[in-house]
């Protein structure tokens, strides 16, 4: 009796042996399956047109130098253009691209005409 035993002992580690590795092997892949449908998209907003522009500061204040510069890009159509220096500030300099300079003062106020040129003219001021 003790053969036989010991044949089902060992059968039976055979069989267990056999079960476990059993699992351990895998079978041939199948194909790839076909892609889903893409998902939603969300709204897409459009970018609006440029506002306005905004209307000019005011200058600023005088710097440490003591100098404030005037301009003027363009002389406009009669090919004029007036430089005005702030009251108690004297007119230093005057650029006005082929045209003709006039400089004039009243009370504390000078002031430069620029005309016959399309600009731009250019004026410095210093304050007193």
């Amino acid at each position: 009796m003790g053969v036989r035993v010991l044949r089902i002992c060992a059968a039976t580690v055979a069989v267990a042996a056999a079960l476990s590795l059993a699992g351990c092997f895998e079978g041939p892949q199948g194909p790839a399956g076909a892609d889903g449908p893409a998902g939603p998209q969300g709204p897409q907003g459009e970018k609006g047109p440029a506002g306005p522009p905004g209307p000019a500061g005011p200058p600023g204040p005088v710097g440490a130098t003591g100098l404030h510069a005037l301009r003027q890009v363009s002389c406009g159509p009669s090919n004029t253009c007036d430089l005005t220096c702030s009251p108690g500030e004297k007119l230093i300099s005057v650029t006005c691209p082929s045209g003709t300079i006039a400089i004039t003062r009243a009370a504390d106020i000078e002031s430069a005409s620029c005309s016959n040129t399309p600009g731009p003219a250019l004026a410095l001021c210093m304050h007193q």
